[in-house]
């Protein structure tokens, strides 16, 4: 069975390396350890009739270029619109739209003084300079720090950049915004990657930048039939090009020939032998798990043990009989349903947070994310049900003390009650749920840590350092073998970018 290319896993990322490299013409076989595709980005029918994307959960930076290139929209993946968020508060007030006039929305237009609106100004244009920055990158290895100065260099840009790689979320905030107002509105920035992470966190919304040579704005919302049909589309267009994708075909390591990957043994035991191979999979599993350990130098392992994969998530999956009565919004009582409620999302409670984060201990009252995707697509579920699906941050990937299987059913219920506090109906509504831990993540999805970005998007791995600098081009250290994973520039989501990009550096590499 050797090939010309072997890409271990079939994530979107990999499948979409497989797609383009397949088009130009080379023997591509895919090897995924489950039954179906998709990584994380998946849909699960958890009880009969009940389906949900049990990962990644909505769409927001997938290009229109790639979806262009492989046909998805014609492959049948059909976007679904979901609105903003509408974060509540316990006094009762909360942050909605800006347009909804009502006294307890703090983010009426009219709630904000002429400097706060000054303030929010300045703030967003620093903001939008940032990303301007390296949004040329996007669709390429990222250059070096230093081409990326030159190329600005004596523009207002350039002290941007500078102050972005130098200081902190919440120093920006005290320097932009004048008040607690808007310190609270913006409480949440950054806070799914670290308690204050550095300013060049913003710039990974470049990401989300409309298409330079048409203009078009990537889709943002749900997927009609869940993430999965995603996958499965991308899955479709690598097939139709001439790539072999082998399911329950894990990959258990590399073949190594002095510093050269030269295939893979399956675990199976059989072995594939290849002139390229491409992980899919994060850093930290690639390198540490299937290069031989005497093959991974004492420097790079150090330095991949220190990537930041520790900070991981929660998630609750639930059919409900009835849609949340939320407490204290006003406004169109559907709009909730149409995009997303956040809880516990003020700067005390993201720092409560990860004070029990950094103890080593499971987070109590973490910011809670509530999305409800039957709303916009009835398929998920049975008639007169509904299904929630709850992103809920931060975790840790590890308990100082016991296991997470212990705490599991603890922590779901006070997460379960601190929805009922904002929404009196829940509780009773609910008829079956999940909760997975950051150690269910990474078992189900193979992500280290259960870090669901494979390294999380930290100022300090994000473009030319993402996930490190000697592995920021594609490219390992080992001669034959490419990285496509969301840990690659410029990160996670759904995208697809890392494995477009990679495909494109070994398309070059074999010129």
């Amino acid at each position: 069975m050797d090939t010309d290319v072997i890409v271990v896993g079939a994530g979107h990322n990999g499948l979409t390396a497989a797609a383009y490299l397949a088009r130009a013409g080379l023997d591509v076989s895919v090897f995924e350890r489950r039954s179906f595709v998709g990584g994380a980005s998946i849909t699960e029918e958890l009880w009969p009739g009940f389906h949900f994307s049990t990962c990644a959960h909505m769409i927001h930076g997938l290009p229109p270029r790639i979806i262009r290139d492989l046909d998805l929209y014609e492959r049948g993946m059909k976007m679904l619109p979901r609105e903003g968020y509408i974060r509540l508060r316990p006094d009762g007030t909360y942050h909605g739209p800006s347009d909804h006039d009502s006294p307890r929305n703090r983010t009426h237009r009219s709630r904000l003084t002429g400097s706060e609106r000054a303030d929010t100004r300045r703030y967003g244009e620093f903001k939008r300079t940032l990303s301007d920055v390296v949004t040329p990158y996007r669709f390429q290895a990222p250059p070096p720090l230093e081409e990326v100065r030159s190329t600005i260099a004596g523009t207002p840009s350039a002290q941007v950049l500078d102050r972005a790689i130098s200081t902190r979320i919440r120093e920006l905030q005290d320097e932009f915004l004048s008040t607690d107002h808007l310190k609270d509105l913006h409480a949440t920035e950054g806070a799914a990657v670290g308690r204050n992470p550095l300013g060049l966190h913003f710039a990974y919304s470049s990401i989300n930048r409309p298409d330079a040579e048409t203009g078009e704005a990537h889709p943002y919302g749900y997927v009609k039939g869940g993430m999965g049909a995603v996958s499965n589309a991308i899955a479709d267009a690598a097939r139709e090009a001439g790539a072999a994708i082998h399911l329950n075909a894990g990959v258990d390591g590399f073949l190594v020939d002095e510093n050269a990957v030269i295939g893979v043994r399956l675990e199976d035991g059989r072995e594939v032998r290849s002139r390229i191979t491409v992980s899919n999979l994060d850093p930290k599993r690639t390198f540490l798990r299937l290069m031989p350990a005497e093959s991974v130098n004492g420097r790079l392992r150090k330095r991949l043990e220190g990537l930041i994969t520790h900070v991981s998530c929660y998630k609750l999956l639930a059919v409900i009989s009835e849609a949340p009565q939320w407490r204290f919004w006003d406004g169109d009582p559907e709009q909730p349903y149409r995009g997303a409620i956040t809880l516990n999302a003020s700067r005390p409670e993201v720092d409560a947070a990860y004070d029990e984060l950094e103890a080593g201990l499971p987070v109590r009252k973490p910011v809670i994310s509530f999305s409800m995707p039957s709303f916009a697509d009835p398929t998920l579920t049975q008639p007169g049900y509904h299904t929630a699906s709850v992103w809920i941050y931060p975790a840790p990937a590890r308990l100082r003390q016991g296991a997470w299987d212990d705490v599991r059913d603890e922590i779901a219920d006070g997460i379960i009650d601190q929805i009922t506090q904002f929404a009196p109906n829940f509780r009773s509504s609910i008829r079956n749920h999940i909760f997975r831990t950051p150690h269910d993540i990474e078992r189900e999805n193979g992500l280290t840590d259960g870090c669901i970005w494979h390294v999380q998007h930290a100022g300090e791995h994000l473009f030319w350092n993402r996930p490190l600098p000697e592995l920021s081009q594609y490219r390992a250290p080992h001669r034959g073998l490419y990285l496509c994973g969301a840990g690659q520039h410029p990160g996670g989501e759904v995208s697809g970018i890392p494995g477009h990009n990679a495909a494109q550096e070994i398309l070059r590499d074999l010129a």
